[in-house]
């Protein structure tokens, strides 16, 4: 094949191939615009289904399954403000703060009233004995307030420095004093009129109430 004519042929091709490529652009745009309207069309052309009978259920189920996970996240919410509270025997946890001495003086206005987990009652630390794990406190009861049952860890001192305090059947007044040993049980401990207490107590006390 001449030179020339092979030239005509390349530009022949090229030229077809262009409006191929053209045609395809075409066909590929008519296609969309085609199938577009198909899918709108869709929706219309579809027959009514009535919903499974049991999809209320279903969705009924799920609701219920909700409302019960936001209830629960609710109360472990709730849990965690109770657990923030101080606890009721608020003593177990105290540390000496003195250094050791032949001869310990605590002044009334040292130290601080600390609020323990029950209602009207709270504690201040005079002395925690870590070698025996006793502590020596305060402890002042609000008019009507009282203190749940527990078992000694050890023996127990109190003292009645002001107030009133029912152990029992037995009321308790100023100066007045008692001693339970490790192993016994202390009912129900309140106060009609509040109290002041000097008690001598085991860091392991359990509470049974």
């Amino acid at each position: 094949m001449k030179p020339n004519e092979t030239k005509k042929t390349d530009l022949l091709n090229t030229m077809l191939l262009g409006a191929r490529e053209e045609e395809d652009v075409h066909a590929n745009e008519v296609n969309v615009t085609a199938l577009s309207r198909v899918l709108n069309a869709l929706p219309y052309a579809l027959e009514l289904q009535a919903p499974p009978p049991a999809l209320k259920q279903r969705i009924l189920s799920a609701l219920r399954d909700d409302e019960a996970s936001d209830k629960s996240t609710s109360q472990d919410a709730r849990k965690g403000e109770f657990a923030s509270e101080p606890p009721v025997q608020l003593w177990k946890s105290w540390a000496s703060t003195q250094a050791p001495a032949d001869l310990l003086i605590q002044r009334k206005e040292v130290g601080a009233w600390e609020q323990t987990g029950v209602a009207g009652v709270e504690v201040k630390q005079l002395f925690v004995d870590q070698a025996r794990n006793y502590v020596t406190m305060l402890v002042r009861m609000a008019p009507g307030a009282s203190y749940p049952s527990h078992r000694h860890g050890g023996f127990e001192e109190c003292y009645v420095l002001e107030g009133d305090l029912a152990v029992g059947d037995t009321v308790l007044f100023s100066g007045d004093y008692q001693r339970a040993e490790g192993g016994s049980v202390h009912g129900l401990q309140s106060t009609q009129n509040g109290c002041l207490l000097f008690i001598v107590s085991s860091q392991y006390d359990e509470l049974l109430a």
